[in-house]
C-alpha cells in the first residue's frame, strides 16, 4: 500500500477557488484577499483563476492572515504549488511572516531567474540561504518545500522534489514569531517593503500552501511533488484588456501594452504582410522593473495584437535588462533585432546585443534566439552610456548608430559602425558635429538615435533626418529633436544643415523615444512615448503606465519638414457627428457643444489671426493655441498658464497667407493637434468629468471646414464564427 505523505500531521491547508459570487476565497478561517484594483473602476472586479489556481498580479494582489495558527510551531514544514509568470529585482515574496527589524520569523522569496531565497530569525539574528541544486521554472508548474528541523538544527528547501539547499543552526534553537500579519504572495519585512506598497509582491499562479505541524521526512517532500500539477501556462492567456473598459483615462486607439509598464515603443519591422513594434514591458506591475520586449503585430499600424514576450532577461547575456533597439530584415531574409544588453556585473554595463526569429508558418515573429555574446561592446563616449541601437541596410552595407555622448564637448552624440555580417562591427566615431553651448537642451546623452530618409513631393530622396532622445538634460525635461542634412554612406557622413536642432512637438516632454522605419510604400514612419504625466502612486492605482504616441509620418514640403499621423489611423472613424462648410465660430460652437465624447478626431479649418481649442474634463482643461502674428503653437493649461514648450524663433510656426488647419485627436486621456502639418502638440488631459467637451474661441473671422467623428478603439477582443475581429 502506497504511503501517503504527512498523513494526520496537516495542521492548515489555504486553497483558492470562485464561490458563488465569483470572489475568490481561501480555506483558512481567518482570511483576507487584498486586490487593490477592485475598488478602482475596472470592468472585471472578479479574480482570475486557471485550474484551482489564484493568478496573483504581481504588485497588487495578496493574502492575509493573523497568522496565529505559525506562532505555536517549533518543527514544522510548509509546502506550495505555484506557477512564477515573472520575476522583479527586488525579489518577489511567497510567504513571509517576518520582521527584519527584530529578527523574527519567517519568510520564502523568490528573486530573479527562479532563485528561491529563505529566511528565518530567533529574534538575535537572521538565518537566511539560497537555491543552488535546483531553481524555479518560469510559466511552469512547480512544488516548493521547505523542512525546519529544530531538534536536528538544519532547515531543508526542497524545489520540485530535489532537495535544492540546507541551512544549518544550531541545534534545538528555535524560530521566534512576531506578532504581526502573514503575507501569500507578498513579502513584508516590516523595514523598506513595508513603506513600498507595490515591492514584494508574487506574479503568477498559487494553488495552494499547506503547513505540517512536523518537519517531514525527505521521502515524504519528495513525494509531495507527485501531488503538483505538470506542464506549462503561458502568461499569454491573462493578457486581458477588458479589465480597463472601464477607465476613462487609458487611451482605447493609441499604442498601449494590456497593462502594468510601457516605456519606448521601438524596433518597428515590416516582415511579410505584418508590422512589428516591441516596447520596453515590466509584465510585473506598472512601474520601471526588469524591462524586457513587449511585443505586437497589425497589418494597418492601427489594429493591435498582443504577442508574447520577444525578448526576456537571461543570464549571462543581459541580467539586468533587455532595452530598446531596433529590428531589420538581413540580405538572406532572416529577421533580427538589435538590442542593448544590461548587465551590471561589467563596466561598461551595456553592450549591444543580437536575436534572430524562428520563422513560424504564421509568419509572426513569435520566437527570437540570441547569440550568445554581444556584437559591439563600448569603446568610445560616455562609459556606462551606451545604448539603443539603430541598424539599417544601405549599399550592400550594414550601418548601426549607438546613443552615447561626447565626452569632449560634453553632449550627448550617437556612434557609428558599419559591418558586413552584422557580427564584426568597425566603428567611425561620433555622426554629428554640433555646438553643444548652443545646444544645450539635447542633453548629455542621446537614447534612440534614429536616421531616416525624408522625400519631397516628388517622391525623390531629398536629405535625411538624425532624430534622438535628449538625455542628462540640465534644468530642463527630455524632448525628441532632429537635425535635418545629408548622409553620405560611402564617406560615413552626416552633414547637417541647420545649427539648433529642431524640437518635433511642442507639448513640454510628453512626445520623447523615437524609433522609425521606412514602409513598404518608401514612407518614413516614426513612433514615439507618449509620457503618461502621473505620479507613481496614480499608475499603480490604475494598474498601467504610458503608452505610444500615433504613428506619424516625416516628410518634406517646400524643403520644410512635415508631419502627420500616419493616413491609416483615419480607418478607425466610426461615425461622422458634424461635416459642416462655410460657418462662423458661434455656429460651430453651437454644433460641438451639443456632443460630448472621449474618443474623437476633430479637423477645423478656418481663417484665424488667433484659434483656441479647448479640451474640458470636469475640474481639467487643456487648451491648444495657435497665434498666427508671433508664428507661436502652444498650450495652456485650466487657468490659461502657458505650458507648452517654446525656445523661441527656432520654435516658430510659419503658414503664411495658409489657412489655419488642425488636425486634432482625442483618446481618452490623450491630446495630440497637427497644425498644418507642420508642427504637434502632445499633451495629457487628466479629469473628473464622464466625458470631454470640445468648444473653439479666439479671433477667427470663418471657419471654412468643421468634421467631427467618433473613434472606435483599435484593439480585437474576439473574433466570431466567420473569422472577423471585432472590436471592443
Amino acid at each position: 500500500m502506497q504511503r501517503h505523505p504527512c498523513k494526520g500531521v496537516k495542521m492548515i491547508q489555504i486553497t483558492f477557488h470562485e464561490d458563488s459570487d465569483a470572489r475568490a476565497a481561501a480555506g483558512s478561517t481567518e482570511n483576507k484577499i487584498h486586490f487593490e484594483l477592485q475598488t478602482n473602476g475596472f470592468e472585471n472586479q472578479t479574480f482570475c483563476f486557471a485550474k484551482d489556481a489564484l493568478l496573483f498580479d504581481g504588485y497588487s494582489i495578496w493574502y492575509e492572515d493573523r497568522g496565529t495558527w505559525f506562532r505555536q510551531l517549533e518543527d514544522f514544514s510548509v509546502s506550495f504549488q505555484i506557477v512564477p509568470l515573472g520575476y522583479s529585482d527586488q525579489g518577489d515574496g511567497l510567504f513571509s511572516l517576518f520582521d527584519r527589524e527584530k529578527r523574527e520569523g519567517f519568510y520564502i522569496l523568490i528573486k530573479k531567474f527562479g532563485k528561491v531565497q529563505v529566511g528565518f530569525g530567533n529574534g538575535r539574528e537572521v538565518f537566511a540561504f539560497e537555491s543552488i541544486r535546483s531553481n524555479l521554472r518560469k510559466n511552469s508548474w512547480n512544488g516548493v518545500t521547505v523542512v525546519f528541523r529544530k531538534r536536528e538544527g538544519w532547515c531543508d528547501l526542497y524545489i520540485n522534489g530535489i532537495l535544492s539547499n540546507r541551512r544549518q543552526f544550531r541545534r534545538h534553537m528555535p524560530v521566534t514569531w512576531p506578532k504581526t500579519t502573514a503575507y501569500l504572495g507578498k513579502y513584508v519585512d516590516h523595514a523598506d517593503y513595508d513603506r513600498d506598497t507595490e515591492a514584494g509582491c508574487f506574479y503568477g499562479l498559487i494553488r495552494n500552501m499547506t503547513v505540517y505541524e512536523k518537519s517531514i521526512a525527505p521521502w515524504e517532500a519528495v513525494q509531495l511533488q507527485n501531488a503538483c500539477p505538470v506542464g506549462q501556462v503561458s502568461e499569454e492567456g491573462f493578457l486581458d484588456r477588458n479589465i480597463f473598459r472601464k477607465d476613462r483615462q487609458r487611451p482605447k486607439y493609441h499604442l498601449i501594452a494590456p497593462g502594468k509598464w510601457m516605456n519606448e515603443p521601438h524596433a518597428p519591422l515590416f516582415f511579410e504582410g505584418w508590422y512589428h513594434i516591441f516596447y520596453q514591458a515590466n509584465t510585473h506591475a506598472p512601474s520601471w522593473n526588469n524591462i524586457q520586449w513587449g511585443h505586437m503585430i497589425s497589418r494597418d499600424m492601427v489594429h493591435w495584437t498582443d504577442l508574447p514576450l520577444a525578448l526576456e532577461t537571461e543570464k549571462p547575456l543581459d541580467p539586468d535588462g533587455c532595452w530598446s533597439g531596433s529590428a531589420l530584415v538581413d540580405r538572406q531574409g532572416q529577421p533580427r533585432i538589435f538590442y542593448t544588453a544590461g548587465n551590471n556585473e561589467r563596466f561598461p554595463n551595456q553592450s549591444v546585443a543580437m536575436a534572430a526569429a524562428i520563422v513560424g508558418e504564421d509568419r509572426q515573429l513569435r520566437t527570437w534566439i540570441k547569440e550568445p555574446f554581444p556584437v559591439v561592446e563600448q569603446t568610445i563616449g560616455w562609459k556606462g552610456e551606451f545604448r539603443d541601437p539603430f541598424v539599417w541596410t544601405e549599399k550592400d552595407h550594414y550601418f548601426m548608430l549607438v546613443g552615447t555622448g561626447d565626452e569632449n564637448n560634453g553632449g550627448g552624440n550617437a556612434v557609428l559602425y558599419s559591418s558586413g555580417d552584422l557580427f564584426s562591427w568597425e566603428c567611425h566615431g561620433f555622426l554629428a558635429e554640433y555646438d553643444y553651448e548652443k545646444n544645450r537642451e539635447v542633453g548629455h546623452v542621446w537614447e534612440l538615435p534614429v536616421l531616416l530618409p525624408l522625400k519631397n513631393e516628388s517622391g525623390e530622396t531629398a536629405c535625411s533626418i538624425l532624430l534622438f532622445c535628449a538625455c542628462q538634460v540640465e534644468k530642463d525635461v527630455v524632448e525628441t529633436y532632429g537635425f535635418l542634412g545629408r548622409w553620405d554612406a560611402e564617406r560615413r557622413k552626416f552633414e547637417k544643415f541647420h545649427e539648433k536642432a529642431l524640437l518635433l512637438d511642442l507639448g513640454n516632454g510628453t512626445f520623447t523615444g523615437p524609433s522609425g522605419l521606412v514602409t513598404p510604400d518608401g514612407r518614413s514612419v516614426v513612433f514615439s512615448i507618449a509620457q503618461g504625466k502621473r505620479k507613481r502612486d496614480e499608475e499603480y492605482h490604475a494598474g498601467w503606465a504610458h503608452n505610444g504616441g500615433l504613428p506619424i509620418e516625416l516628410f518634406l514640403r517646400n524643403g520644410e519638414l512635415h508631419l502627420r499621423p500616419v493616413r491609416e489611423i483615419l480607418s478607425l472613424r466610426s461615425r461622422q457627428i458634424i461635416h459642416l462648410t462655410e460657418i462662423s465660430m458661434e455656429q460651430a460652437n453651437d454644433y460641438l457643444g451639443r456632443f460630448e465624447g472621449n474618443c474623437v478626431y476633430l479637423k477645423v479649418v478656418g481663417d484665424a489671426e488667433r484659434i483656441l481649442l479647448e479640451t474640458e474634463d470636469g475640474d481639467q482643461k487643456k487648451t491648444v493655441y495657435y497665434d498666427k502674428s508671433r508664428c507661436r503653437l502652444g498650450v495652456l493649461d485650466k487657468d490659461g498658464k502657458e505650458i507648452g514648450k517654446y525656445r523661441g524663433a527656432e520654435d516658430q510656426v510659419r503658414i503664411g497667407e495658409e489657412p489655419v488647419s488642425m488636425e486634432y485627436f482625442l483618446d481618452q486621456s490623450m491630446i495630440e493637434v497637427y497644425l498644418n502639418e507642420k508642427k504637434s502638440v502632445t499633451v495629457r488631459n487628466y479629469g473628473n468629468g464622464s466625458a470631454r467637451k470640445i468648444r473653439l474661441a479666439g479671433n477667427v473671422e470663418k471657419i471654412r471646414k468643421l468634421e467631427l467623428w467618433e473613434m472606435e478603439p483599435a484593439y480585437a477582443l474576439e473574433k466570431d464564427l466567420e473569422g472577423r475581429v471585432e472590436y471592443e
